[in-house]
């Protein structure tokens, strides 16, 4: 017998017995989640993808000489500017009175922030961002100044 079909005796009208195969009701449904789950299992990474950081000025464990006087974080996917924000915080945890971050007009990728004149010390960025497809993730990464 075929695996996944039922078998029955049907009898004709003449007496005579019969074999049909009849398909199992949930074999369809079953090979319609076994489509789904293939076209699912080959689409593009990126289309499920969320907003990460690419790189940050200054960079994620880095030690600068001189304090920057903005932050510049570039993302792999376009940001949107209302739901993007970033937070700086020194080594004790006390906020740095940062100005509001914008999206850059000629890479949607690039969210950048004006800071105060950082003293020397331990700094940790806290972003939040929202892509252009209406994901929104967040993440940290922390800094020095000499």
């Amino acid at each position: 017998m075929t695996a996944g079909v039922a078998h029955r005796i049907v009898h004709d009208y003449s007496g005579s017995q019969t074999m049909k195969r009849i398909a199992h009701p949930q074999l369809g449904r079953l090979a319609a989640l076994a489509a789904a789950a293939t076209v699912l299992a080959s689409a593009p990474v990126a289309a499920f993808a969320h907003g990460k950081l690419e790189s940050a000025a200054p960079a994620a464990g880095s030690t600068v000489d001189t304090a920057p006087d903005a932050l510049r974080l570039t993302f792999n996917e376009s940001l949107e500017t209302a739901f993007s924000t970033v937070k700086i915080a020194d080594a004790g945890g006390v906020p740095v009175a940062a100005q509001k971050a914008k999206v850059d007009a000629a890479n949607p990728r690039v969210l950048t922030v004006a800071v105060p004149k950082l003293a020397s010390g331990a700094y940790t960025v806290q972003w939040t961002v929202m892509t252009a497809d209406a994901h929104k993730t967040k993440g940290s990464y922390a800094f020095k100044v000499k």
